[in-house]
């Protein structure tokens, strides 16, 4: 055989940065973060930031996480199904309930990977904690949401291969007896001043006529340079001097009723 019918070897890119055992950990890290362990694809914007971390180049972390999905995640992802398994029983009947419900939730069955506010949500609402969350969804992605794909296939008549449609979710979501739980643990929104008309900060004016009421400086600022708000602060006196007439006020009735029980 001629050397010219030989293939061409290609040559290593010089200008290409060696995988330090630094730049390895910082990719590792990464990828069995509780931030991405569930869904360890990083995007353009990861990419450039571990690009500044390690040195590396978009193609070489490309194809880092490419080959090592395989060697660090999975078998991280089999411990954390293992762990699900063990603490699978100590989850309330309500809690599994509620999981099972969201991830087949016609607004979650096609991508039943919670962001990071939805996981906040769910901990709230669940008592559960961060890892006891991705070990359910990891387990539970392949026990129960992989299941329900292929029962919807059958049902579609769609093929194992191919996926389903636009048409076949609009289906799903009209027949389907899951509905996302609604969340019960938001945070309560702010009083509403309507309900205390008095608690508004009432105008310059109106201080003439209660001198209780704090006056504001021009500057609106204490001695150490940091904003007052003094609409709080006479709020929450107004509050404070209607609790107490309040008090005052049963206080007096219950006088006046000793007063005619005696009379009487």
């Amino acid at each position: 055989m001629s050397s010219a019918s030989k293939p061409k070897r290609k040559k290593p890119d010089p200008s290409a940065a060696k995988l330090t055992p630094e730049a390895t950990q910082h990719l590792k890290d990464w990828m069995l973060s509780p931030e991405h362990l569930d869904h360890p694809y990083p995007t353009e914007e990861d990419k450039t930031e571990l690009m500044g971390l390690t040195g590396l180049s978009r193609k070489q972390i490309t194809c880092w996480f490419s080959n090592n999905r395989k060697r660090f995640w999975k078998p991280k992802m089999d411990e954390l199904g293992r762990e699900a398994n063990l603490m699978g029983n100590t989850l309330s009947d309500h809690t599994v309930d509620y999981l099972k419900s969201w991830m087949l939730s016609p607004e979650h069955i096609q991508n039943p990977y919670p962001t990071p506010q939805e996981k906040l949500q769910i901990m709230a609402d669940t008592g559960i904690d961060k890892k006891q969350l991705i070990c359910w969804f990891s387990n539970n992605r392949k026990r129960i949401w992989k299941v329900k794909i292929q029962e919807l296939k059958e049902l579609y008549g769609v093929s194992a291969d191919a996926n389903l449609s636009d048409e076949h979710w609009e289906m799903y979501a009209r027949t389907s007896s899951n509905v996302a739980p609604t969340p019960f643990a938001a945070i309560p929104p702010p009083p509403v001043h309507d309900e205390f008309p008095a608690a508004h900060m009432p105008p310059p004016d109106l201080h003439d006529a209660d001198p209780t009421l704090p006056v504001p400086p021009p500057d609106l600022h204490d001695m150490d340079g940091a904003i007052v708000d003094y609409a709080a602060i006479a709020a929450a006196e107004v509050v404070e001097s209607m609790m107490r007439e309040h008090e005052d006020g049963k206080k007096r009735q219950k006088t006046d009723d000793t007063v005619e029980s005696y009379a009487v």
